[in-house]
């Protein structure tokens, strides 16, 4: 059995946010009812999203036709972010200028694109402030997101607890970065 914590103060409202799910989130609600459970009443105001790419993702490599239809099942229970050529255009443009900040601050290592896309995504939303909720926090670093709560899952049979990070970009943030690139990029 595995339980659900949260961390959640009165200054965490979920009402009408749009909070798009992680791979690795997705996996753990997934295999376990009871959290899902949990996750779908704490979020009941809100929208859970997944992104085309994260739903690849989560299917890729399953071969067996019973598991993989559950999984399918399971995953379009969830609303799908557009992805039309647009939009898809400005997530790209999103990603590498964050790829750009990221490798200018060090932190490329291990970085999928799916996540700097995913990343791109919450950029190009940021008039509705959406959320997103990874366990892979170094993919989406502090130096422009910001944590909004941690939801911690713990496992009742292992003793073992895994945290997700709820986190919102920061645009105050990611244009201080741009700016840091850009005297780099000017000055040498």
């Amino acid at each position: 059995m595995e339980i659900l914590h949260t961390s959640v103060n009165e200054n965490c409202d979920f009402k009408g946010k749009y909070i798009y799910l992680d791979n690795d989130f997705l996996s753990v609600l997934y295999k376990n009812k009871d959290i899902f459970v949990s996750i779908i009443k704490l979020f009941s105001e809100s929208f859970l999203f997944v992104d085309p790419l994260t739903k690849f993702e989560f299917l890729r490599g399953i071969y067996v036709p019973r598991e993989k239809d559950l999984m399918e099942e399971f995953i379009n229970g969830f609303e799908m972010a557009t992805n039309h050529n647009d939009v898809f255009q400005n997530l790209q443009k999103n990603a590498l200028d964050l790829s750009l900040v990221y490798s200018h601050k060090g932190r490329t290592q291990g970085v999928s694109t799916v996540d700097l896309l995913l990343a791109g995504r919450i950029m190009h939303n940021n008039q509705t402030s959406p959320l997103l909720i990874t366990g892979n926090r170094k993919d989406f670093p502090s130096f422009i997101f910001d944590t909004k709560t941690i939801l911690s899952i713990e496992s009742t049979k292992t003793d073992e607890i895994r945290s997700f990070s709820v986190i919102e970009f920061n645009k105050n943030k990611f244009d201080e970065c741009r700016k840091d690139l850009e005297k780099v990029e000017k000055y040498g």
